[in-house]
């Protein structure tokens, strides 16, 4: 369940991630060149027999990262989408890629006429000015049916939930009157192209964000000082301070102390929004 990201220099540790059975991501530090290396899988749906292709990166290199309080890191340049779950393009039901059969070797050239399998990120269009809480409530719906079928994927998913609810306040207070600009025009496109008044969610939103995060709880058991960190991290964001420092004051050796500190620094001021770490 362990991916490492590049951050300034530095190894973070992303908990959350469930690593797909195919695609590995290689990453080398230093002054070694990395080329990006994608590769094309062609596998079957487990639900209907339907024969598609996807993209898979299998080398990477991260000039830098931003990484998040909730484990959110964002590469640049930017990473292609997870491909832990995608759709099936011809029944529309998604499936854990791990479940697809694959056909040997890597394909350079797919067949022509064979269909590209479809991601989560293709279900809701981008300009959509309620586009977070659409993947919040199609995530919410994935685990509600049962399509979590073990500890660890539910775990994703609701990793995948807590950090979905999260986008829309992610780095407000350090956000630029560009970045505000971005996303009025966003936002504004979003209502055109909708026709509709945007709906606000604020009681919904918190109530599946605090019952999400809560069943997250019961079912995540860190097993070393960092997955102990991101403990203390869903704590504070419940308002759990109390729980949050109890858990800090037991970890020893953070595999980053700067982040541990800032963490800290947050649960003794009572803050339980998302913020950046570096």
């Amino acid at each position: 369940m362990k991916f490492k990201h590049i951050i300034s220099g530095l190894t973070y540790l992303q908990l959350y991630k469930i690593k797909p059975a195919i695609s590995t991501i290689i990453i080398k530090i230093g002054v070694i060149p990395v080329m990006t290396t994608i590769r094309t899988a062609v596998f079957i749906c487990p639900n209907c027999q339907n024969k598609m292709y996807s993209y898979e990166l299998t080398s990477y290199h991260v000039h830098s990262s931003i990484v998040y309080s909730d484990g959110e890191t964002i590469c640049s340049p930017p990473i292609m989408f997870d491909k832990s779950i995608l759709i099936c393009s011809k029944c529309n039901k998604p499936f854990w890629r791990d479940d697809a059969a694959e056909e040997d070797g890597n394909i350079s050239d797919p067949d022509p006429d064979l269909p590209q399998a479809k991601d989560v990120f293709d279900i809701i269009p981008p300009f959509d000015s309620d586009r977070n809480f659409k993947f919040a409530q199609y995530y919410s719906g994935l685990l509600e049916s049962g399509f979590a079928d073990t500890i660890d994927r539910e775990i994703y998913l609701r990793i995948e939930l807590w950090q979905t609810l999260n986008n829309k306040y992610r780095n407000i207070r350090k956000s630029n009157t560009v970045d505000l600009l971005k996303r009025k025009i966003i936002d504004f496109f979003g209502k055109v192209i909708s026709g509709k008044k945007e709906i606000h969610k604020s009681d919904e939103t918190r109530d599946l964000f605090n019952s999400n995060l809560k069943k997250l709880i019961s079912i995540y058991k860190p097993e070393n000082d960092n997955e102990q960190l991101l403990l203390v991290e869903m704590y504070r964001e419940l308002g759990e301070f109390d729980r949050a420092l109890y858990i800090l004051n037991k970890i020893r050796q953070p595999e980053s102390k700067e982040f541990y500190d800032k963490i800290l620094k947050a649960v003794k001021r009572k803050r339980s929004d998302v913020f950046r770490l570096n």
